[in-house]
């Protein structure tokens, strides 16, 4: 969809730390995260919210929520995440393209949004992307 961040991150046509990119889904960090590996599920093609997605395709961006949650515990040492996902201006989402949260956390303490560093990006989208891959080839 023309003007769409996520789908021009999608294509290659805007930066982002990709974490993974399948033929249904990607994983990218967000570029104001949360917290230190906050990363962003999102389905391929463009969808609005949850209720324009196929049920194909949402079990798919489950499954890989799942393996970023996984990851984002082998690899960056998180004690919890979180999971969130937003449907529509009132309800917070900000880019209307259906996409995940998966925050980490590593304490009691957050550290609130911020600009995502480039050296901590390069570093935490290798690590995640290193754990995603070794639990896909365990499950497929």
């Amino acid at each position: 969809m023309d003007g769409c961040v996520f789908c021009d991150i999608v294509r290659g046509a805007a930066p982002a730390y990709v974490v993974y990119r399948g033929e249904r889904a990607a994983v990218f960090l967000d570029k104001f995260p949360v917290e230190r590996g906050h990363a962003l599920i999102v389905p391929v093609e463009h969808y609005e919210n949850l209720l324009e997605v196929p049920d194909d395709v949402l079990c798919e961006l489950a499954r890989l929520v799942k393996a970023v949650a996984a990851a984002q515990f082998k690899a960056l040492g998180a004690r919890g995440v979180r999971v969130v996902q937003n449907n529509g201006a009132v309800a917070g989402q900000v880019v209307l393209h259906l996409h995940f949260h998966a925050i980490p956390f590593y304490g009691s303490s957050l550290r609130g949004r911020r600009p995502l560093d480039p050296r901590e990006g390069e570093e935490v989208s290798k690590l995640l992307a290193e754990a995603i891959s070794q639990r896909r080839s365990i499950e497929a």
